[in-house]
């Protein structure tokens, strides 16, 4: 009887959900073949990126298991030493990949990154299929709107050039905050209110970008909207709920978004933001690419493509047929169907938001020094090419019922489908890669300017001695060639660094030791160490091992810090800067006060235990900093010593800032936490309360009404 009962239930429910079954059925199978070029589990493609991602999906997997949630820091990203990558940069698809690593594809993180990309086709284009049938309530039109939506030029150049793996989930996010921010504004009802505050929150946890600009352009379209609809029945209290929803997406964001902002100035990353201009990246969208019918580069190339492999960003000529087809019957006063014409002010909203897209992805005008440097953020042009798709996405169901009015049947559905899918196939590049998974799980790791984009940066104000001293300038960017000196460790030559003076009592003596390429060495050379310009002392560069110590009490002072360079005296067979591998570049003869027990001495004596850092350590009378494996921000850290809260303070390790304590002699146990922003935490805790109490309410409420 149970069995036949659970039967019945089964069978009413598919029944009653049969047409968007079918519709979710359809676009699975489409979004599988969009992603055939990722049709390996065993060899990644695209390279490099997507190792990147699926290396962050393993962590992510490791921090779950930790017990932290939400993610907040990478376990074995910089040296393991609690990098909070998933707290700044994304959440969500990290979170959405370890679990279904952890649960569905237990041995292949990339079977579980791939699962995620196809639930992103799956989700954007059924939003973008029911925000359509709400505006043009034609099935057939609806349908070709989800699939010219999962099929545009940029978001297969995510997926398969870039393998930008959070902006392709955003993209997937994006048309489920679209439609519920609509039908908020449209009927004010609680559900969609609660659902748009959902989607708000999951768009902002995953791509701080596409979050920011997708308030740009539903801000667009809501004042296209207001403009049109401002005389026919426009009540201001409609702008109430979809405003609350948003103000409750970023307070349920609260504890990622605040941190973001309020840290991003010491972030490596935001010195980058700030001063990288995207009009200078608009060499990648020159016009005749961007509407070009095929995939092609911006420029002409030995091989064929761009520097990116297959990263040709396009509009894709459905968009701009259907953008043609809209602006003809709009202004040429055909007459539009009775069933289009309330949902014009949407698509002639949708209109404008595709041509200012499509401007400022190609815009030959330096507009952007006038925008506030915040929008910087962007950093490509061809990123607000997602805004581009969803509205062309839009006006393709519309073009299409324009077109053919009531004569849509089947036929056109299946030829649309067609012309869809084979106009989307050149940017659907030939895989080219030998990157193996197996050889992934063995180190999976972020690196490059991932692994250097959140790292704080403060200014050096005490010299201690024992820490290793920076071998970058303190306004050092991301990217291949700072991540050379983080991994190779070169000697900057003739590159000043400024360093805090030292106490009347101490006698600081500088020890570098390192590794020099001796046989690119012509005659003879040296390095002169000079302060402030003037020399004071010569290491003669006879051998290939370096070990020197450098009286710096001798330099000449001349300021109220001290200016330090190492200048090469002598040639090299290649012409090139000379290479000096450095092993220690450290002070000593500093105070008990200022010296350090540095982190390769104190990483053997910590553990990691869930989501602590536990650490036993003994310092003695000629040292008392303690510098530890965990990586310094202020405020997001709780330090207990000797079951004690403690304050602590950054202390240099090369160019990273690590946690130092102040401690007396003695043997200490010390504990470590990664918690972000207290008070940003807490406000999000107190609105997530109220948003479950609110949904189960709501719920309870419904529930009654259908028994009643």
């Amino acid at each position: 009887m149970k069995i036949w009962k659970s039967y019945h239930t089964v069978t009413a429910f598919l029944q009653s959900y049969k047409t968007n079954l079918l519709i979710l059925s359809l676009y699975g199978v489409i979004a599988i073949g969009l992603m055939g070029p990722m049709a390996s589990s065993e060899v990644i493609f695209p390279y490099p990126d997507p190792q990147s991602h699926i290396g962050y999906v393993h962590q992510a997997r490791l921090a779950l298991e930790e017990g932290q949630f939400p993610l907040r820091v990478a376990p074995v990203e910089n040296h393991g030493w609690r990098y909070p990558g998933f707290q700044f940069y994304s959440q969500v698809p990290y979170l959405f990949g370890a679990l279904v690593y952890k649960f569905i594809t237990p041995s292949n993180p990339y079977d579980a990154y791939k699962l995620v990309i196809w639930t992103s086709f799956l989700v954007g284009a059924f939003y973008i299929y029911r925000l359509s049938l709400w505006l043009i309530h034609s099935q057939t039109g609806a349908i070709l709107a989800g699939i010219s939506y999962m099929s545009a030029p940029y978001f297969l150049n995510n997926i398969h050039a870039r393998g930008a793996f959070t902006e392709a989930i955003a993209q997937g996010i994006l048309p489920v905050v679209l439609y519920y921010t609509i039908q908020c504004y449209a009927t004010g009802k609680r559900r969609y209110l609660l659902m748009s505050s959902l989607s708000w929150f999951l768009l902002a946890t995953t791509h701080i970008i596409t979050f920011i600009y997708t308030t740009l352009a539903i801000g667009i379209l809501s004042f296209i909207v207001f403009l049109k609809t401002r005389k026919i029945g426009f009540q201001w209290s409609q702008l109430l709920p979809p405003v609350i929803a948003y103000g409750l997406g970023w307070l349920l964001a609260f504890y990622f978004l605040i941190p973001v902002v309020l840290m991003s100035g010491n972030l490596a990353v935001g010195k980058q933001v700030g001063g990288s201009n995207p009009f200078y990246s608009r060499w990648y969208t020159p016009l005749s690419t961007l509407i070009s019918p095929t995939s092609l580069p911006p420029a002409p190339s030995e091989t064929g493509f761009a520097p990116t492999y297959g990263l040709h960003p396009a509009v894709g000529w459905i968009f701009l047929a259907a953008w043609g087809v809209v602006i003809y019957y709009h202004y040429s006063s055909r007459r539009v169907p009775y069933k289009l014409q309330s949902a014009q002010p949407y698509l002639i909203g949708s209109l404008w938001v595709f041509l200012i897209a499509l401007f400022a992805t190609w815009s030959p005008v330096d507009f952007w020094k006038f925008l506030p440097r915040q929008l910087w953020v962007t950093q490509f042009t061809f990123r607000i090419l997602t805004h581009v798709m969803w509205s062309g996405a839009l006006l393709t169901g519309y073009a299409v019922v324009l077109i053919f009015r009531q004569r849509l049947d089947r036929r056109h559905l299946v030829i649309g489908i067609l012309i869809i899918v084979i106009a989307s196939r050149p940017w659907l590049p030939i895989p080219r890669s030998t990157a193996t998974v197996a050889d992934l799980i063995k180190e999976p790791l972020f690196r490059y300017s991932g692994a250097l984009d959140y790292l704080y940066r403060a200014p050096m104000t005490t010299l201690y001695g024992g820490a290793e001293l920076p071998l970058l300038p303190l306004d050092w960017l991301p990217g291949y060639a700072t991540w050379d000196v983080f991994i190779n460790r070169p000697l900057l030559l003739g590159a000043e660094f400024r360093y805090p003076l030292w106490q009347n009592n101490e006698k600081p003596i500088l020890h570098l030791q390192g590794e020099v390429d001796i046989d690119n060495i012509t005659g003879t050379a040296s390095l002169e160490v000079q302060s402030d310009g003037r020399p004071f002392d010569t290491i003669p560069l006879t051998s290939r091992a370096l070990n020197w110590a450098i009286p710096v009490d001798r330099a000449p002072i001349f300021g109220e810090d001290l200016g330090l360079k190492f200048v090469l005296k002598g040639s090299t067979n290649d012409g090139q800067m000379l290479k000096i591998q450095v092993d220690r570049l450290f002070f000593e003869g500093m105070s008990p006060a200022r010296m350090v027990i540095p982190v390769f001495v104190t990483q053997n004596s910590c553990s990691q235990k869930g989501i602590s850092t536990l650490c036993e350590i003994t310092l003695k009378e000629d040292a008392q900093i303690v510098q530890l494996p965990i990586l310094y921000y202020p405020q997001m850290l709780k330090v207990w010593v000797d079951d004690q809260l403690m304050q602590y303070f950054p202390v240099n390790h090369r160019d990273h800032n690590l946690v130092g304590l102040n401690l007396k002699p003695g043997t200490h146990k010390i504990r470590v936490i990664f918690h972000g922003l207290v008070w940003t935490n807490w406000i999000s805790s107190l609105t997530w309360l109220g948003f479950i109490l609110a949904s189960v309410t709501l719920f309870i409420q419904n529930k009654l009404k259908i028994r009643s």
